[in-house]
């Protein structure tokens, strides 16, 4: 058997050599044609050089394609993509011609489609608004958008950091549309306002805090009298907190923290008690000297006139019932004890360093000129006589 092979190989290898020999020229021709024809296939590729076919579609040359496969790529990219009924009669059947392109200048499918939708009347470059997966308006991407935007900063608190959402599921999807479906950006508007926005603001505020105020009475004024001892001043408080809104309706509100920045400072206003200057000098003085008042309290129901109080009355008058006990408001010789015309029945008591006291208006008399008494001591009768109003 390999005997055989040997021979054939000798055989063949003898034949091509003869071959060669008789047809010198014939051969040198076909190495040359063989050489360019291979150098021609490298320059092509490397060049970029290839077959393609030239897009004829609505009397316009719109692109070159690899194959006409690409021409029904895109038309599938358009029917998805193609919002309105009759979507695929829309689209023109194309012609193709072959033609030598460079491999760069070759269009794909969503290309062609662009440039289809370009060329086709009745279809419109648009972007679809979907509403949880369902599209409710088309109008351009532009305005979807900017619409869009302004609904999700509707309800911002200002000053405060806000985040909106939409409670729906909102995407805007890019595609075409047949021409009579785009709205016009009142109606988009309309569709868009009709959303529900959930805004989560953090919000930060400062505010007052009312100061409290203290009165402080004194006898020693008269109730004519207020001052102001201490100015009262507003403190201040930072309160943060999240506030959760929908359109705007707030619906739920959580305190972060609470600060006070600054405490408010109490106000301290004096208010005098005194009916008079006159009244509130004198029992200024009569403290000093060691006077006491010459009656119980319980037996006082009122004060009826006041020293000084206006009318030239340089008296106290104290209102009570007939007979109720008056004292002497301190020790001291009794200088005068009797009737003394408009005092009616009056005691005087002197108690020197040119004090004395007079009680007057009395009911009855209980001591006599010369006597000595203490401090406390009863020395008449609650009274209404001499000139007197009750």
């Amino acid at each position: 058997m390999a005997v055989i092979f040997k021979d054939l190989v000798i055989d063949v290898f003898s034949k091509t050599r003869k071959f060669v020999n008789e047809n010198r020229i014939l051969v040198r021709f076909a190495a040359f044609a063989l050489v360019a024809v291979v150098s021609l296939i490298v320059c092509v590729v490397s060049c970029g050089i290839t077959l393609g076919f030239n897009v004829k579609y609505a009397g316009k040359n719109i692109a070159v394609v690899g194959g006409k496969s690409v021409f029904e790529d895109a038309k599938e990219v358009i029917t998805q993509n193609l919002a309105g009924n009759s979507r695929e009669d829309v689209i023109e059947t194309p012609k193709f011609a072959l033609t030598i392109t460079l491999v760069e200048n070759l269009s794909q499918s969503q290309a062609l489609a662009d440039s289809i939708i370009e060329n086709t009347d009745g279809v419109d470059f648009s972007s679809a608004l979907k509403v949880n997966g369902e599209v409710v308006a088309y109008a351009s991407r532009d305005e979807l958008k900017e619409l869009v935007d302004k609904a999700l900063c509707k309800y911002y608190v200002k000053g405060a950091e806000n985040k909106s959402t939409f409670m729906d599921e909102v995407e805007i999807e890019d595609g075409y549309c047949v021409s009579g479906k785009i709205k016009t950006t009142a109606a988009v508007k309309e569709v868009v306002n009709d959303l529900k926005v959930k805004t989560v603001s953090t919000v930060t505020d400062e505010t007052a805090i009312k100061y409290t105020t203290k009165v402080i009475y004194t006898k020693e004024k008269t109730r004519t009298y207020e001052k102001v001892k201490t100015e009262g001043e507003k403190g201040l408080k930072r309160e943060t907190k999240v506030v959760e809104t929908v359109n705007g309706k707030e619906t739920a509100s959580t305190l972060v923290s609470r600060k006070v920045i600054k405490e408010p400072v109490q106000e301290v206003v004096v208010k005098g008690t005194a009916i008079s200057m006159a009244q509130a000098s004198a029992l200024a003085e009569a403290k000093s000297a060691g006077f006491i008042r010459p009656m119980n309290k319980k037996h006082i129901k009122m004060i009826s006139a006041y020293w000084g109080d206006g009318r030239n009355h340089k008296a106290i008058d104290f209102a009570g019932d007939t007979g109720s006990p008056i004292f002497a408001a301190k020790a001291g010789k009794v200088v005068f004890s009797g009737w003394d015309g408009n005092y009616g029945y009056a005691v005087v008591v002197d108690h020197g360093n040119g004090y004395q006291t007079r009680y007057a208006h009395a009911n009855a008399l209980c001591v006599k000129k010369g006597e000595t008494v203490t401090q406390g001591q009863q020395v008449a009768t609650l009274g209404n006589t001499g000139r007197s109003t009750g």
